[in-house]
């Protein structure tokens, strides 16, 4: 009885180190692991829909907006992002940017295929989720409301929070 009580303890401790270590990402590898990310979603001459899901927080979602963002004039000269600053925030920073946590601000711009910056100075978020990061769904919600403004499209881009 007692060897059984010991193996079901050490099951428990396996399984929420296992829980606990897929929750907390590698600060060392996080700036790579999130510019991978921001530049899969923004290089826009690779219209592959589940790639760019598979990279965004709630992508699936997300699937007719970035459809519409994929097809629009706007974003045929967008090759990818440089992303030149990840910042890890609190869970108070996070919540205040409606991030779920762990999270990280993350300075960028979108660049064509020259390098050359076309629109510089953004700043996005991340999310660590189940054990690799995400480019939030404030982030491109954001961007794609703002083409919905620019193109003159009415409502909320679908699958993102009404403002």
């Amino acid at each position: 009885m007692k060897r059984l009580a010991a193996l079901t303890i050490a099951a428990v401790a396996v399984v929420a180190g296992a829980c606990s270590s897929s929750s907390t990402p590698n600060a060392a590898q996080s700036k790579t692991d999130i510019t991978t990310a921001y530049d899969k979603l923004f290089n826009f001459a690779d219209k592959s829909l589940p790639d760019k899901e598979a990279v965004v927080e709630g992508g699936a979602s997300l699937k007719t907006a970035l459809d519409q963002g994929l097809t629009s004039p706007l974003a045929s000269g967008v090759a990818g992002a440089s992303v030149s600053s990840v910042t890890i925030l609190s869970d108070s920073q996070c919540a205040t940017h409606k991030v779920p946590t762990p999270c990280a601000s993350v300075a960028y711009s979108l660049v064509a295929s020259s390098g050359q910056a076309v629109l510089a100075g953004q700043t996005g978020y991340a999310t660590y989720s189940t054990g690799k990061w995400l480019v939030a769904k404030v982030t491109i919600c954001g961007l794609l409301d703002s083409l919905y403004s620019v193109t003159g499209k009415q409502g909320t881009p679908p699958g993102c929070p009404t403002p």
